[in-house]
Order: structure tokens, then C-alpha cells, then sequence
């Protein structure tokens, strides 16, 4: 059966579309519709928080495979941090307000003064979290990124995860283990 996809926001900027009509049964399906008619989409929308309706119910990501006769909505949702902007404004004030001493009441605003600073910055470009919730490393993090999981060099990996490349023709490339093991066994000679 036929259903109302409508996108909003920067997802409909990207698409260049608000509605899309499709045979789906799930939200999850309506996820996949847009990701395989439009490329790079996948990775967009990771950037992005969103919110997922059917008709008037909000589904959380553990529900996005019930199937549903309902028209699907997918809205981009605004976010950042304002917490720090309105923490920095009211110890400003208490600073302006309540402390005499000149020189505990500039270290104070200059503190207050940072603090909304950083609100701001995290209201307009809000930053993506990296460290990665089951290992809790951050891949940005330079200690996670000297890991090796090599034998012989920085150039061998084998760490899950890696795109094995496809070569037709004569190339010359850096190699990349797909399967390895390493087996001990005790060998007698005569020498």
C-alpha cells in the first residue's frame, strides 16, 4: 500500500522534495527509500538528530520496524547546548550584583563572559560526538589512532571494519588483510 513520506528542514533541502509516496510497510523501509534514491543521504542525516512520526505517535529508534498504515514524517530536530549560555548569564549578573570585591567580580565575569561564549557557539555549530559508546575510545583521540593491529607493519590491518578494494588490471596498492592466523608448532630437526 501506497504511503505519505513528508520530510522537513534540511532533509528536505537535501532531497529537494517535501513529499514522497512509496510501497512501504515500516518507518525503517521509509529510512531506506530515501537512502537508496539519494546518494550521500545516509551520511547526511547521521550529522542530524530527527524525530520519526506516525500520524500523531513519536517512535523512538526500538520501534521503527512496526509496521504502520499511517502516513510517515521524519523531522529534523534543533539542538545544541544552551545550558552553558544561561548558566554564564545568571553568574554574570550575580557577579555584577553581589560581589563587591573588583577583582574577584572581573575573574567571575570573565568566567561568566566564557560561559556564554560557549553557549552560543554550541547553539549555531553543535558538535557531533565522537567517542564511540561501546569501546569508549574516541577515534579522534591520537592514543586511539597509534593502536596497531599489524604483524609486519603499519601498512597490514586487520581490524573489523575496512574496505577491501576491488582492482581489475595490473595496480599497485597497500595491502589489507582480509583473514590471517598464526599457528605454533614444535619442529624437531637434525642439525
Amino acid at each position: 500500500m501506497l504511503k505519505k513520506i513528508r520530510v522537513y528542514g534540511v532533509l528536505r533541502e537535501y532531497t529537494k522534495q517535501a513529499e514522497f509516496e512509496a510501497d512501504i510497510n515500516t518507518p525503517q523501509e521509509a529510512f531506506s527509500f530515501l537512502f537508496s534514491n539519494f546518494k550521500g543521504l545516509e551520511q547526511a542525516m547521521g550529522e542530524q538528530v530527527y524525530c520519526v512520526k506516525v500520524g500523531d505517535k513519536v517512535l523512538n529508534r526500538n520501534h521503527l520496524n512496526i509496521e504502520t498504515a499511517k502516513n510517515i514524517k521524519i523531522i529534523p530536530l534543533v539542538h545544541g547546548n544552551f545550558i552553558s549560555f544561561i548558566v554564564g548569564a545568571v553568574v554574570k549578573y550575580a557577579a555584577k550584583k553581589f560581589i563587591v570585591n573588583t577583582i574577584i567580580q572581573t575573574v567571575v565575569t570573565i568566567a561568566a563572559t566564557h560561559l556564554i561564549t560557549q553557549g552560543i557557539n554550541n547553539l549555531l555549530s553543535p558538535q557531533k560526538q565522537t567517542r564511540d559508546p561501546s569501546s569508549g575510545q574516541d577515534p579522534l583521540d591520537p592514543a586511539a589512532l597509534a593502536s596497531n593491529y599489524s604483524f609486519t607493519g603499519l601498512t597490514n590491518i586487520s581490524n573489523a571494519g575496512v574496505p577491501v578494494n576491488i582492482a581489475y588490471g595490473e595496480i599497485l596498492v597497500g595491502s589489507i588483510v582480509v583473514s590471517n592466523g598464526i599457528d605454533t608448532v614444535q619442529v624437531e630437526g637434525t642439525n
